[in-house]
């Protein structure tokens, strides 16, 4: 499959999957409660710290896929050989994960979070469902790295989406028609989740080919990929450290309630970094396949038209939603509450995720060369910085001193890592990068922006709907904008208009 096919179904999954969760979150919020819908929001975060268990396997499980598919031979049954011994590790931790949680429901539930209306029983029942669906999903996620890693992403995307839509569109029947309790919520989830691992784990078996010559646990096998996961293990955790930490202290600091708006603001802020996933899921691979094939020039050329198409509809979007996060979360909710509490902590978020997803482009070229060593260092130091910061804004200022300390941090790590990472891996790169890839389309947007606030556009008195429809309206100008500034961009229309101009010629 080529690149374009594989980031058109990787967006056309992830579009649907964040369209289908911006649908029904409102409907959470309003048949849950606040509290209830706030332990959906420590769900996620659980799920992602203990994701630090992955030990950087299924990252790596995507790699060696993508290199053993350009090889096949003997580099195919070694894969097989990993596969297996993975599985077995994976399936251990898990189920460590799962009697984990169990043990320490209770105190999670009573000295943890702050629960007003909710009964304690209730929630910690709740917190053994999240073990549980934990460690299927942990599972599921090495069957899903492997079929990236073989670029099977169209077809991955159509189980994703099916998977979606049960995961949200069938809640709401569980909640409308059964219970509005929580543990309803979680206990369907982990039906779903379990469907979701043996759909997946059938999917990658069959892509792997027969079933002759599988062994079983191997460490030889395994000891060959280890430095490199090791690499990835570290980055991600110190990565899980710095991301995720303010939502964690901000689970015990905030009382459940205020938690619950807290994650409505985290699902919008979010949802700028999930429009990369797509891209990066289709481009790593394929940059770590063409350096493995001796064609780093192409590699490059692939990086910078990517980088680009990045900042020309990643941008845009960032900025509408710092500007009109307000605007926007009360189109979504329809509760006014939640809107005014979220929107000056919104506006940080997101402008942080809009400079995170374009600086995220060292990360790839680090991993398509297969060397991590300096992300390993620039973590390290990051971490040093971002934690004791991190904590003291949570303490004293909670939410918004968080959200300000992201957005000043990535800032920073934008203008002083990214020109030495691509020194590093593409010199001579980096100046071309910014002034033609990046900075055109961040020019453009940021005018724009201040041509909205010249003309002094007020949203609020409009209806729910018509706040959307304006805002798309808004978006859509920029993003038509950064389509002629970009490169990119007017190479897609002068082919397009050349093909016209063929087509009549033609007849």
């Amino acid at each position: 499959m080529s690149v374009k096919a594989n980031a058109l179904a990787n967006y056309a999954g992830q579009l649907y999957t964040t369209l289908i969760g911006i649908v029904v979150y409102p409907f959470y919020l309003a048949w849950m409660g606040e509290e209830a819908y706030g332990l959906v929001g420590f769900f996620i975060v659980l799920q992602a710290w203990l994701n630090l268990l992955d030990m950087g396997m299924s990252p790596t499980l995507a790699r060696e896929t993508a290199r053993a598919a350009t090889h096949q031979g003997d580099q195919w049954q070694q894969l097989r050989g990993l596969v297996r011994s993975l599985e077995v590790v994976f399936l251990g931790l898990a189920v460590v994960v799962m009697l984990l949680i169990t043990l320490g429901s209770d105190w999670i539930a009573t000295q943890w979070l702050e629960v007003d209306t909710l009964s304690r029983d209730e929630v910690a029942w709740c917190i053994v469902l999240m073990g549980i669906m934990i460690g299927m999903r942990w599972l599921a996620s090495l069957y899903r790295s492997g079929i990236q890693g073989l670029e099977r992403q169209v077809s991955l995307n159509v189980v994703n989406v099916l998977i979606a839509t049960f995961k949200f569109l069938g809640v709401l029947l569980i909640l409308q028609f059964v219970s509005t309790q929580p543990s309803a919520y979680f206990e369907y989830q982990i039906a779903i989740a379990l469907l979701e691992l043996l759909v997946l784990g059938v999917m990658f078996y069959r892509l792997l080919g027969g079933r002759e010559m599988w062994q079983g646990f191997s460490w030889a096998v395994l000891r060959p990929v280890l430095p490199f996961a090791g690499g990835v293990a570290y980055t991600a955790g110190i990565w899980i450290l710095m991301t995720q930490l303010d939502k964690l202290l901000l689970s015990s600091f905030l009382p459940l309630s205020e938690y619950g708006y807290f994650t409505l603001v985290v699902v919008v802020a979010n949802a700028i970094m999930t429009l990369t996933m797509p891209i990066s899921r289709a481009l790593m691979p394929r940059m770590t396949a063409l350096l493995a094939s001796q064609e780093e020039a192409q590699m490059l050329r692939l990086y910078r038209r990517a980088s680009q198409f990045i900042a020309a509809t990643l941008l845009p979007v960032a900025g509408m939603v710092a500007l009109y996060g307000g605007q926007l979360l009360y189109a979504w909710t329809g509760n006014m509450e939640a809107a005014q509490w979220g929107a000056p902590i919104l506006l940080w978020y997101a402008l942080g995720n809009g400079l995170l997803a374009i600086g995220a482009f060292q990360y790839y070229l680090q991993y398509a060369h297969g060397q991590l060593r300096l992300h390993v260092i620039y973590n390290t130091v990051s971490v040093l910085i971002v934690v004791p910061v991190v904590v003291v804004a949570a303490w004293q200022w909670q939410a918004i001193g968080v959200a300000i300390a992201w957005c000043g941090f990535r800032l920073l790590s934008f203008l002083l890592w990214t020109p030495f990472v691509h020194a590093r891996f593409a010199p001579n790169i980096h100046r071309q990068w910014m002034t033609r890839d990046i900075l055109p389309c961040a020019v453009a947007t940021a005018l724009m922006l201040l041509f909205y606030q010249w003309l002094g556009l007020s949203l609020w008195a409009l209806p729910r709907p018509w706040i959307f429809a304006s805002l798309m309206a808004m978006g859509v100008a920029i993003l038509l904008v950064n389509a002629v500034v970009s490169s990119v961009g007017r190479d897609m229309i002068i082919r397009r208009l050349q093909e016209r101009k063929h087509a009549r010629a033609s007849h």
